[in-house]
């Protein structure tokens, strides 16, 4: 086993991708709420690469201005840009990259535009790589039908003695079902040694990076196999068709692992859970849902059906209605929102608290037990326990330059149609009236009117 375990991960990322009839890179294409690019190099950065390379060409200032607004600071900060200048395959790629990554003893290169892998099957390559000590492990699958991937062959020993590009193969390899997924663990020492010597091919004048592990294999270097139990992770994509198919691949393998873990999905084909999405046994998932992001959902919960939730945490015994959408929130136990709700960023909805049809919260705390039923909107608001927030009321929070805050205290019951005009505090068990303009603080207790007196006038009769 290495002693030096520390490894970069080699992101492949200038292709143009011509078959997706874009003007966008193709590693800038959305799978999900995500670039190809950014799931992918968050899968590795849960592996702790020393860095992480990502090589950059086709419209590199588009990829990496994307990446650096979306990866943050954490990942960013392991995170270096390299332009490839001589766009001419995977192989030169590395050759290009390889001041960088001759600072580290070991590589795991990649291409950002196959990001289906689970994370946790990455470790077990590395896990496998360290344990076996190869000069090179080549991440394999069996697929029925090979069509254009490399195949894989294999000496009596077991280990890889060739990869051989489909236009390349003759009838009997062309029959080999194990391919090259394009994911690599190298000794960067053999991997250094191996570039250098790399001769165009094909009709573009390419540099296969599949001819490195031949030259690895040649100078007496040992090659081995990783083969995935689920091929789909190897997947890779080149057009809008794989685009929206490794969509539905992503999504049907979330229900799966939730439903093996207790959770009910009423309806996995209609039914859109992110990869890290975490949710608690015996919750149920209605159809037409989106669960995006960092969210996390507790146990004996009821969404949907229809609605998005992102990057949102849900305790146990929550309530989602249909067609609600929240955003970066927090609902505590027992709470029930919707239908139509929304929740903007920075929401806190407090234990058994309801927030009902047409109601949105918005940068603020909702009491214990507080109720807020229908077309109202709360914002920038600080709200006690057991409050009752009568039919369109609304935090009046922004004054044209700043956002101010409301303070209702516990128990105020705030009438239908009241408008509060913040800064303002509504004291405990205070009430306003119906229809009210409040401005001033309305002290615990007391009841505030402010509105005008109603006159009734007889209609003077109109002529003919």
């Amino acid at each position: 086993m290495p002693k030096n375990k520390n490894f970069a991960a080699v992101v492949l990322a200038a292709g143009l991708g011509t078959r997706m009839k874009s003007d966008l890179p193709k590693v800038l294409h959305y799978l999900g709420d995500m670039s190809l690019a950014e799931r992918a190099i968050r899968k590795i950065a849960a592996l702790d690469p020393e860095k992480i390379i990502v090589i950059t060409g086709h419209k590199a200032e588009l990829v990496e201005a994307e990446l650096s607004k979306k990866l943050g600071a954490e990942i960013l900060a392991k995170t270096v840009f390299i332009r490839q200048k001589m766009l001419k395959g995977s192989g030169r790629a590395v050759q290009e990259a390889m001041g960088l990554i001759r600072r580290h003893a070991h590589a795991l290169v990649l291409c950002g535009d196959a990001p289906l892998f689970r994370a946790a099957t990455v470790k077990k390559m590395r896990d496998y790589y360290f344990r076996n000590s190869p000069d090179c492990l080549v991440m394999t699958a069996d697929l029925e039908t090979p069509g254009s991937y490399g195949r894989v062959k294999r000496d009596h020993a077991g280990n890889v003695a060739a990869i051989i590009e489909a236009a390349d193969a003759d009838e009997w390899e062309k029959a080999i079902k194990e391919v090259n997924s394009g994911t690599y663990f190298f000794g960067v020492k053999a991997l250094e040694k191996a570039v250098k010597n790399l001769k165009k091919k094909g009709s573009k004048g390419e540099y296969y990076l599949t001819d490195a592990v031949e030259h690895i294999i040649a100078a007496g270097g040992r090659a081995a196999a990783f083969k995935l139990a689920d091929a789909t992770e190897m997947t890779g994509i080149n057009s809008r068709a794989d685009l929206a198919a490794a969509y539905a691949m992503l999504t049907a393998r979330k229900a799966a692992d939730l439903m093996a873990e207790g959770v009910t999905v009423v309806d996995p084909l209609s039914t859109y859970i992110d990869e890290s999405v975490t949710v608690g046994r015996d919750t149920v998932i209605q159809p037409g849902v989106f669960i995006r992001g960092s969210t996390v959902i507790g146990r004996n919960c009821k969404i949907g059906p229809c609605g998005v939730i992102e990057n949102c945490v849900l305790d146990s015994g929550v309530t989602v209605k249909y067609s609600c959408a929240l955003e970066s929130s927090r609902v505590r136990e027992g709470a029930v929102i919707g239908p139509f709700a929304r929740l903007r960023p920075l929401s806190d909805i407090g234990p058994a608290a309801e927030i009902g049809n047409f109601a949105e919260v918005k940068k603020a705390r909702i009491g214990r037990g507080s109720k807020m039923h229908h077309h109202s909107y709360v914002g920038d608001t600080e709200m006690g326990d057991k409050v009752n927030i009568g039919a369109g009321t609304i935090t009046c929070n922004y004054d044209g330059v700043h956002k101010n805050k409301t303070v209702i205290g516990a128990g105020a019951f705030i009438g239908s149609n009241t408008n509060l005009v913040a800064p303002v505090n509504i004291g405990p068990g205070a009430y306003t009236a119906a229809g009210s303009t409040i401005t001033e603080d309305v002290p615990g207790g007391t009841l505030a009117i402010a509105r005008a007196r109603q006159v009734v006038k007889q209609l003077k009769k109109r002529t003919k």
